[in-house]
């Protein structure tokens, strides 16, 4: 003879094992979201700002080779390459830039930046200001 308390525990258990399938079954019914490959995800390179001090190493050419600032236009000067646009630039990006500007004076030149100040574009600056006790600009 079952007590009222057995037939409660066979009900509840039923509704256990009747909840867990339904839900194991929404759960296979849920579509998955997947990136197709020529999906890429954002970049996250480096900035040059000004600031910045560049070192630009041109291969086989150490009288061209150099360490730069960034200047506050954002432009840099080198021998043989004046005011040449370096902000919002990567590294490489302003590499390919600088060899196509000394390509009129060297044959085939290989360029490398390095960045070795790091200041980034004024839109990853946080700017501290007014009666601080160290009014200065930080990168993020």
């Amino acid at each position: 003879m079952s007590t009222p308390h057995t037939n409660i525990m066979k009900w509840l258990a039923l509704f256990v094992i009747t909840f867990s399938i339904l839900s194991l079954e929404g759960c296979a019914n849920t579509k998955r979201i997947t990136l197709s490959p020529s999906v890429e995800p954002p970049s996250h390179d480096y900035l040059i700002g000004p600031g910045d001090n560049v070192n630009i190493i041109v291969w086989h050419n150490p009288e061209v080779s150099m360490s730069v600032p960034v200047r506050p236009d954002g432009k840099i000067t080198t021998p043989l390459v004046e005011d040449l646009p370096a902000m919002g630039k990567t590294s490489t990006h302003l590499a390919r830039d600088i060899e196509k500007a000394l390509a009129t004076f060297i044959q085939d030149p290989v360029v490398t930046v390095i960045v070795t100040g790091f200041t980034g574009p004024y839109t990853e600056q946080i700017r501290v200001l007014g009666e601080a006790g160290k009014p200065q600009a930080l990168s993020l």
